[in-house]
């Protein structure tokens, strides 16, 4: 079963009511076959602008996060119920996709820029690359501009 985030929205009120109103969402995602892994109360805030639900209009909020597996057929559901529950301001819905795994390379990164793997097949590419007549071994010209034979 997938993993889902379910961020709410739950209008102000008293702390038992806030308890109610999470075990309600709660045991709607069990009663649907779901697996709770965490539940996170965020605090109370000023909502961010006025919300209207359900006929009021909202200007304080608590917000929760609920973590839970669920499998899929029963996402619409869950969603239906929470769009009707009136205590319920907002409520966001999403998959949760597992971070890709990655091998650590820092080993290598450390490494000079010359003692690392890629930048040693980098120079080998780059020196196959050069034509053959510039591939000699010694090259007899010292740059110096100087002439010891006349002119």
């Amino acid at each position: 079963m997938p993993l889902y985030e379910l961020s709410m929205i739950v209008r102000s009120m008293p702390k038992a009511g806030l308890i109610k109103t999470v075990q309600r969402i709660s045991e709607n995602i069990l009663d649907q076959g779901g697996y709770l892994r965490k539940i996170e109360n965020l605090g109370n805030r000023e909502l961010p602008y006025r919300m209207s639900a359900h006929g009021r209009m909202h200007t304080k909020g608590s917000y929760f996060l609920i973590h839970f597996d669920a499998p899929p057929a029963t996402i619409d559901p869950i969603c239906d119920n929470c769009n009707r529950d009136i205590d319920l301001v907002r409520r966001f819905l999403q998959k949760v996709e597992e971070p890709p795994t990655f091998q650590c390379t820092r080993h290598e990164e450390i490494k000079p820029p010359a003692y690392r793997a890629e930048v040693q097949k980098m120079i080998a590419e780059a020196s196959s690359r050069v034509p053959i007549h510039q591939r000699k071994k010694f090259k007899f010209n010292t740059g110096l501009d100087y002439y010891p034979f006349g002119h």
